[in-house]
């Protein structure tokens, strides 16, 4: 697995979110699987993520509850597979 540097406030974010899945499910998880799971989610929707870098939407947190949400986020069910961009 490859080390990528994080700045103090996401990695303050990435703990949060940790504690908050420990505490709503009584397991523990691992900074790389929080990671790979936001991951495969971003990926689901890397349209969507790309036009967060196109529109300046980003995610945004909590800094209390460490509680991370996508504003303004359109999920369309059954939408058509999306080739690898």
């Amino acid at each position: 697995m490859a080390s990528i540097a994080l700045d103090e406030q996401t990695e303050r974010r990435l703990d949060k979110l940790r504690a908050a899945v420990r505490r709503r499910t009584g397991q523990p998880i691992s900074r790389a699987e929080l990671l790979e799971r936001l991951v495969e989610d971003a990926y689901g929707s890397r349209g969507e993520v790309v036009d967060m870098f196109r529109t300046s939407q980003a995610y945004v947190a909590d800094e209390e509850t460490g509680t991370v949400h996508r504003p303004e986020r359109k999920l369309i069910p059954g939408g058509p597979e999306r080739p690898d961009e």
